[in-house]
């Protein structure tokens, strides 16, 4: 489970809903962890619908989202990114589907792969649709897609950046584990995860978490523009919350509430084929890391 560990800690700055990682690290250090064999979820891997001429191009955004992380984890920015700029660039593709529900996850890579999709959103029509949840880093992306559209039961927001440092020295402790680091450079090691992080080396750091944070908030004001209501606006979106169903659209975080059978239903007639197919993604047979909820 180090693995886990290292990926979690490896970038202080997350785009994710609060208590979606805290959820993992207590499930992880305070078990049962699951067996190798029970790790069989993986986000789903883009898929196409329609006929030859009018195909809809669907890419998963699941799970904890990270840069290049295990497909069991959740998407990678990595992946999406990708997908999104080779549906642009194949002229059979007449419509980008972004299929959300996510909790969020790392800032690294977040806002190159929304960089694609909003390129993308100036050629063919892009639409996010949010089965579940698009929080944090889910909705930086969702909301560079030309329209938004969220189920009934769903919800959107938690935008915001949040620093994060494991510190699992205690845990080593226990185990009869001790570390000891040798560094040249005051400040080198001052995010060790060994070591409770001290206060100065937080103060280091908050004008850089504000700085990424003044980015998000530009980033969703750019792709939803004049849609975004004025209490969002003088809110910083929000600042952090999530809203559901008519909240969400009445603030224009959204464009529209539809459920995701109708949605793909009404997609593939747009796009003039008669196999109105809806999409099957795989189920996860244990839980994403922002649903773990052990005892």
């Amino acid at each position: 489970m180090k693995f886990l560990f290292d990926l979690l800690s490896r970038s202080p700055f997350w785009a994710i809903r609060s208590e979606a990682v805290p959820a993992a690290l207590t499930a992880l250090s305070r078990g049962p962890r699951p067996t190798a064999s029970e790790m069989v979820w993986e986000a789903a891997k883009p898929s196409i619908l329609g006929k030859t001429g009018g195909k809809i191009q669907v890419i998963p955004v699941e799970g904890v989202l990270t840069k290049d992380g295990p497909a069991w984890y959740g998407s990678s920015y990595d992946s999406i990114g990708k997908a999104v700029e080779t549906a642009a660039a194949d002229p059979e593709v007449k419509h980008i589907v972004l299929a959300v529900d996510s909790p969020g996850g790392e800032v690294t890579g977040l806002p190159e792969a929304a960089a694609s999709i909003a390129a993308a959103a100036k050629v063919k029509p892009v639409t996010a649709m949010v089965t579940g949840m698009a929080a944090s880093a889910a909705y930086f992306m969702a909301s560079q897609a030309r329209d938004v559209v969220l189920t009934p039961s769903g919800e959107v927001g938690s935008v915001g950046v949040r620093m994060m440092h494991v510190d699992y020295s205690k845990m080593l402790e226990q185990d009869g584990i001790k570390v000891t680091e040798l560094s040249s450079g005051k400040y080198k090691t001052e995010w060790s995860p060994y070591k409770p992080l001290s206060e100065e080396a937080i103060e280091s750091e908050m004008p850089r978490l504000a700085s990424i944070h003044q980015d998000f908030i530009s980033a969703v004001n750019a792709g939803r523009g004049e849609r975004l209501g004025q209490q969002m606006r003088e809110q910083r979106i929000g600042e952090g919350r999530m809203f559901s169903g008519n909240d969400a659209l009445g603030h224009g975080l959204v464009d529209r509430l539809q459920s995701s059978r109708d949605f793909y239903k009404t997609i593939v007639s747009e796009s003039a084929q008669t196999d109105a197919v809806v999409p099957t993604l795989p189920r996860a047979k244990t839980t994403h890391a922002h649903r773990l909820r052990k005892g």
